[in-house]
Formats: C-alpha cells, structure tokens, sequence
C-alpha cells in the first residue's frame, strides 16, 4: 500500500503547474484527495480517545482514510505499546511512567474516561494488537517516542512487531529523535523513515538526506513552496499536522503540491477536499 501512496505522489509532482491553481479551482475533490492524503492523527481523536482501539476503528470508518498515525513507548517488559505521553495521569489518571508499568497492567487501565464514560474499557494497547486491526487496512505512521527508552532496544522490538506482521511496506517509522532513526536503519535498513519537526531550518532537507529520512513530519505553519520544491526534488514526501480548523484544512487541501494532511478530524478532512476553497 505504501509504495502506490508514494508512486502516486510522485507521478503528481511530475504533472505541469498548469493543471493547478493556487485555488484549487480546477482541481476535482477526487484529485484533492489523492494529492493531500488523510493522516488521522492518533486515530480520530477528535471523536475517541486518543491512541485506543476505538478511535483506529473509527478512523478506519471514515470515507477515503488511509493512514492513521500513533504512538509508541515501550512498557517495563519491553513490549511496544501505544500511548503518547510517557507518563499516565492525563489519560488514565493515575501517577507514574508508561515505563514502569508491564504491558498487560497497561491494557487493563481506563484511558477512555477522561474523554468520555462511554469509553471506559479503552485501555493501552500494544502496537502489535493495533498491527493485527489495521493491516491490510490502512498504512500506518508509527512515531517512537523514545523520551525514557534505550533508542537501539525502542527501535529493534518496533521492527521485530513489523516484520512479524509483514508489515515493512505498508509502514513509515518517525520520531523526533535522529537517533532513534538511526537505530531503526541499523535494524531494518528497508524501513522508510522520517523526521518530525515543529520548524524549518535552511539545511533541513539536507539533514533529512544525511538521515536517510524519505519522509518528513513538519508543523503544518512551516509549509511553503520553496519547502515543497527542495523536499520534491529530494524524492522527500511530507506530512503536515496537525491541522484541524476548517480554515486551514480548505486552504492547505488547495495546494498544488503534493504532501499529506495529519488531523484529529477526519471528517473535516473530507468535507475541506470536497469544498476545496
């Protein structure tokens, strides 16, 4: 799945500027859609709580949703699970790290009920059991954590779960880390990877190079056309996030370039690309 996204993507760049307004006037909600992909960002946690079972099967449920992107930690028994803060009180409301919790306690805890009651069982899945509900399904964007972690152990039971699922195609590793990334090279040298970024330094598409980073996740203020040409011409795909007011998701979706839109709310997503701007 991940390799047609990215020849698609590629095959759009190649298109002259002409079949483009900066409007996206002349641009059919179809074409909008395969130029300017759904990521839904730690599912659709706009609807679910955030990085559970329920907001991946809700993501899934959306028209045209293809990606979804996560997070993931390792427990105290070295077991990937997915979670975005490395400690628990803001989702499951009690004190402590995800690191010294083994994954089993992990998934028995309610992180569902700081969203909403209904939502009580959700508890902290493992990235395999996420794997096993999304493959073949949707392509995923799995962020490594990495704050309180060995980067060469993070990244190697990352990749073990990916390959045992066959998965190595259908996935893009990122992190904030550069040595995470490097880990997940040492490991898995095929895997795709990318940077994450809330900024746009001069020499960022060269430092994605030297990371042998395909792929790059930018704070969505930080797009502009000079971004989207150097990234471009480097074979770079980018994913915007997180975008989630209708305003920006309308004006960004009527770009000419191709990249990707991470957001809470994949159903603004959809209803941007159909009305364009």
């Amino acid at each position: 799945m991940l390799h047609g996204i990215k020849s698609f993507m590629k095959g759009l760049r190649n298109l002259p500027f002409r079949f483009y307004t900066r409007g996206g006037s002349m641009m059919d909600k179809n074409t909008r859609a395969k130029l300017h992909p759904c990521v839904a960002h730690r599912g659709f946690s706009g609807m679910a709580p955030e990085n559970t079972m329920a907001a991946f099967r809700l993501a899934m449920s959306q028209p045209d949703v293809k990606w979804i992107e996560l997070d993931v930690h390792l427990s105290r028994d070295g077991v990937p699970v997915v979670i975005h803060d490395g400690t628990l009180k803001r989702t499951a409301n009690i004190e402590g790290r995800v690191i010294d919790f083994t994954a089993t306690e992990l998934g028995r805890l309610d992180v569902g009920s700081w969203f909403n009651p209904s939502f009580s069982k959700e508890g902290i899945p493992t990235l395999d059991e996420v794997l096993a509900l999304t493959k073949g399904k949707c392509a995923l964007n799995v962020e490594l954590k990495g704050d309180d972690s060995d980067p060469e152990q993070l990244a190697q039971r990352a990749v073990d779960i990916i390959r045992s699922h066959q998965l190595e195609h259908d996935i893009v590793i990122t992190s904030f880390h550069p040595n995470i990334l490097r880990a997940v090279h040492r490991c898995a040298p095929a895997l795709k990877t990318g940077l994450i970024i809330d900024d746009n330094p001069k020499d960022l598409v060269e430092s994605l190079i030297a990371l042998n980073a395909s792929y790059l996740s930018i704070g969505f203020r930080h797009i502009n056309e000079q971004l989207l040409k150097q990234t471009s011409e480097a074979s770079i795909d980018v994913m915007a996030w997180t975008v989630n007011s209708d305003g920006d998701l309308r004006r960004l979706a009527s770009r000419p370039e191709a990249f990707q839109l991470c957001t809470n709310y994949p159903d603004r997503w959809l209803t941007a690309i159909k009305e364009g701007e």
